[in-house]
Order: C-alpha cells, then structure tokens, then sequence
C-alpha cells in the first residue's frame, strides 16, 4: 500500500523530519509508519515509529517517542505534536494546511485525490465479466462490470496503464449448440433441454435473417469443413470430468446439420457479442480488448504454449493424453492438456490465453472471476506459473454472487431455459448510476442482495442519491450565488483564516483523506472504501450545509465558505469519478 507521505507533500516534509530526528537521537533507521488516529481529538496523524523501534533499540516505546520529539523541528503546517497511549507520536495539523488545502483541491480540479507517482507504475491488464456470448448479460454480470470497471478506474488514478479486457468463450460445443437453437427457433420446431431459449434466440434469429436473408439458415459450400471445428474444445457449460478433462461434445441434434449449425453459431455469437457490449456501453463500460477464443485455436497458440510447457519440462503423456503437471505448483491432480483423441482440453486454451496475455507485455494480469470458478483457481494459477510468470503477478479475484429480489422477494431465473432478468432490463429501470454504486457498496467477498424495487427509490435514503445530492446542493448554491450578484471574488484572496466552525474543519478534514482513500482501492482492490467515503463525505457536507450558511452577510466569511462548497464540489465530483458514477448538475 502506498505510504500516506508519497500522497501528501506536508506529510512527505514530516516523514523526511521525523527520520532526521531519528537518527539526531541515536536510534536505528526506520520509517515513520503514519496511521490515522481513531478518535479525530487525538490529532490528524500519528506516527508508529516508536512502537516498532522499541525492540531494536531496546527501549521502552515512550522513551523513544519523547527523545524523538525532543530532536524533531516541526513544520510550520504542524500546530502540535503530543504523545499518547503506549507510544504514539500524535500530529495536529495548523489550520494554515487545511487552508492550503482548499488551493490545492480547486488547483488540481480533476487531478485531486489521484497519486500519479514518477515510480511503480504498471501495465496492468484487468479481465472482468467474460460471460458467454451465447445469451444476454444477466443481472449478476452488473457486478463484474461495476466492480471491474472501478477497479481500473482507481488503479489509472493511481498512474497505472491499464487495458480493460473480454474474454469471449466463441468456440466449440456451445457455439454449435447455440447456433442449432437459434436454426430449430427459427423453423418454429421444438427445442430441447440442451438448447438454449428465451425470446433472445428468436430476436437473434429475426436480426440475422435481417441482415443475410433467408438463405442464411440452408446449408451452404463449406458447412462440411466447418464441422472439423467442433473438434477444437468446448466452451465453459460442457460437463467437467474428474481429471479435469471437458467431456466430448455430444452429437448434436439430428435436424440441423452439424456445419450449419456451428456456423450459425459464429454469426450469432458475434451478433450476441455485440448485444453485450452495447448493454456494457449503456452502464459507462468500455473494452480495450475484446479477446476471442477462437483467434487461440485458428492462430495455433494453443499448439504453441503447448509445446512451451513441454520445453520447460511440465507436460507429460499417459494413457495416449497429454498432462500439465499441476501438482508441480500446489494443484491437486494434474490436468489434461491433449485428450487421446487430438482433441485439446478447455484449458489448454486457457493456458494458451494466459501465455498470450504475458506476451503482449503487461506487469500484472488480473481476473475477476464468480464464485463457481473457485475450484478453477489453484489450475489457472499453476498454468501461468508454468508458463513462467511469476506468481506475484498474477491475482485472481473471486467474487460471490448476486441475488435477484422484487420488493424483497426472490426472482427466479434461469439462463438456460430463457428465464431471467437481463442487465439491460435492469439498467432500463433503474439506471447505470444507481446499478453501478449499489454493486460497489460491498466488497466482492460479501453476497449482494439486489431489489429492484428498494435500488431504484429516488430518496435521500438511497446512498447514491444522497451522494449526488451532496453535489447537486452545491451546484445550486453557486448558482443562487450568481444569481444574487454575489462577488466571491479570486481564491487567492479569500480569507480562508476564517472557516474555523467545527463542520467547516470536520468538511476540510474529510475533504484531506481522497487521495488516501483512492490509493487504499487501488491496492487492496477494494473499490467500497470509494463509495463508503463518497457517503461519509457527502454526510459531512450536508451537516456543514446546515449548521453554515454560506452567504451570510459578513461578506468575508461568506467568500470563505464559497470557495470551501466549491474545493468540496470537486472532490465529490472526483469521487464518483472514480466509481464512474455522474456527478449530477441538478436533481
């Protein structure tokens, strides 16, 4: 995580102190370690230092706290400096700081609260959502999509290059499956439990003959050599067999031939593709890349990662297969690569895909992948080893999932027999702002109970509204401001000396902690601390609002308090930035 003193020059200027008077006092080298306090009496800041020296130098910690205040030259930005409980170094901060402060929120504009360091900086690749293009968004995916969107939002703020990626399952037997759904929907036959259904297969179909005519659906040269496709894998809903291995696909449907059957497919899954990214689009998410399975099989990059595992020595045949040995890095069982058929595994292809990421250069891969991926894991991780990435470089973010409720009542679904309740649906009633922050309220560890009915009441209540409110009062201050004639004149000219009320400093103080909190989400991934101070903030806002009243008569302290609404402005505006949540004008 990054130390609060590469986020605050005031803080930089203490640590480079405190490290002085450590060495003035004939201590051991260490860094100053600040925290918050917990209760805001105890000060702005606090150092550890003394607590974590107490063993090396083989003093009490107090001791060590009160010898290093005794050799340490406060900054003019620092008021006081106390120690309390067992041995903190407790800082309060001068009110000039928090004055300076206001100057630098409205300096930075949108830059505030963003840590754009000259160091550590990665390329970052970040894979979220990856659902089949064999169907609608579902809710759920609302979750992947928020979350991994603000994920790369807080790590581009932190001067991170960041690629946001899609992985699209477009080959093998749910490919075929999906294009003899959509055939038999459009003949008007009957479907089985193995096809796919719901009123998006027959739309699929209307759009296709739409676009190619009717033609598209009667055999045609080539279909015969399409079917060597079906032999290229199988997608994420094939069966999974003890060792790992896909089952093989099941003959298909006698009505539809086979070739057409896969080649309607790929039309369709293109076409649903671009159903997904258009929702994607709707809810402010855009792709980078958009990474297609297929392009593995067609490129041979399956074949080639392959036969890299086997130069470095981590593949091994039995029984006329061919296996990755997992167990080499921490798996099970080892995992089948090449059936004895020819045929290679699903995972072959996700070795291919993770050795294809490493390549195209990035510092760090990232998944965020559902709870029933859990047991896929410890594999994935084993194959990028193998590969020869280092394990520090790749994470894998399992997230839980999504319960779907209506005035507190559960919804049903079921994707397979066309019974759900679609992310574009969702976003129609209730809108990207509000789906967006209700999913980034909770960590991804946690269930999300979604109601449709609770999520999209426009009230005070509901935390996004509260937020946005927060801004939009501002907003509407300025405006009567202007509206009034009210001269606030140039900041540099306000006498900020004035904001001395317990809401304006508890304002300013909030308004201090953005670029901690953005730095915190970037490294934990933990994109909630946003929403949870975007609340906190907009509260303390509110509070200031009510117990200030900004344009009073005293023309100084009102051209004060203007700038103050205005610094605060910016970082809500620049908090729900970061979710990539608007920052209304009006409400």
């Amino acid at each position: 995580m990054a130390a609060p003193q590469e986020l605050d020059p005031v803080l930089a200027d203490l640590a480079d102190r405190l490290e002085t008077a450590i060495r003035a006092a004939g201590l051991p080298e260490a860094d100053p370690g600040f925290e918050r306090p917990r209760q805001p009496e105890h000060g702005d800041w606090a150092s550890t230092v003394a607590l974590r020296l107490a063993k090396p130098a083989k003093r009490a910690p107090r001791d060590i706290a009160q010898a290093v205040v005794e050799h340490l030259e406060l900054p003019d930005a620092v008021a006081e400096v106390d120690i309390a409980g067992p041995g903190f170094i407790n800082f309060r901060f001068a009110h000039a700081y928090f004055e300076d402060l206001v100057r630098r929120v409205v300096a930075a504009g949108s830059e505030y609260g963003t840590g754009k360091k000259d160091g550590d900086r990665e390329h970052v690749n970040v894979e979220f959502v990856s659902a089949n293009p064999t169907g609608p968004l579902h809710v759920g995916a609302g979750r992947w999509a928020a979350t991994g969107d603000a994920i790369a939002a807080v790590l581009e703020a932190e001067g991170h290059t960041v690629h946001r990626e899609y992985y699209l399952n477009d080959a093998g037997e749910q490919i075929r499956r999906f294009g003899e759904s959509v055939v038999l929907t459009h003949r008007g036959e009957e479907l089985t439990d193995d096809h796919y259904q719901g009123d998006y297969v027959g739309e699929i179909a209307a759009e296709l003959v739409h676009q190619h005519g009717e033609s598209i659906f009667e055999q045609q040269p080539g279909d015969n050599e399409l079917m060597e496709d079906l032999a290229a894998g199988v997608g994420h809903d094939g069966d999974t067999l003890d060792d790992g291995e896909q089952a093989p696909a099941e003959a298909g449907d006698p009505r539809v031939h086979a070739g057409v059957a896969t080649r309607i497919g790929d039309l369709a899954a293109t076409a649903m593709r671009d159903h997904i990214a258009e929702t994607l689009r709707s809810m402010g998410v855009e792709y980078d890349v958009w990474f297609s399975e297929k392009s593995l099989h067609q490129s041979g990059a399956i074949s080639d990662a392959i036969a890299d595992l086997a130069e470095r020595g981590h593949t091994y045949e039995a029984d006329g297969a061919v296996f990755l040995a997992t167990t080499e890095f921490g798996d099970d069982k080892d995992r089948v690569l090449v059936r004895s058929d020819g045929r290679p595994t699903y995972f072959a292809a996700d070795c291919a895909y993770v050795r294809d990421k490493w390549q195209r250069g990035y510092d760090r891969l990232i998944y965020l992948l559902g709870a029933d991926h859990h047991g896929y894991v410890v594999r994935l991780r084993a194959a990028a080893e193998a590969t020869g990435i280092p394990p520090d470089r790749m994470e894998i973010i399992i997230g839980q999932m999504v319960n779907l409720l209506r005035g507190g009542e559960p919804v049903r679904m079921s994707k397979r027999a066309g019974e759900f309740v679609t992310l574009h649906e969702v976003l129609d009633e209730v809108g990207a702002d509000v789906t967006r922050y209700h999913f980034l309220r909770q960590g991804l560890d946690t269930t999300i109970d979604f109601d449709l009915e609770a999520v999209v009441e426009q009230s005070m209540e509901n935390p996004v509204y509260y937020v946005q409110y927060a801004h939009a009062r501002i907003n509407s201050l300025v405006r009567t401001a202007d509206d009034r004639g009210f001269e606030h004149g140039e900041l540099a000219d306000a006498d900020l000396s004035r904001l001395d009320h317990p809401a304006e400093l508890d304002l300013l103080r909030a308004m201090a902690e953005l670029p901690e909190v953005v730095a915190d989400a970037a490294d934990l991934r933990a994109t909630q601390r946003v929403t949870r101070y975007a609340e906190e903030l907009a509260a303390t806002f509110h509070r200031f609002y009510t117990e200030c009243r900004v344009l009073v008569d005293d023309v100084d302290l009102a051209r004060a308090r203007y700038w103050l609404a205005v610094a605060a402005k910016q970082v809500l505006a620049n908090t729900l930035g970061f979710l990539r949540v608007s920052a209304p004008e009006r409400m």
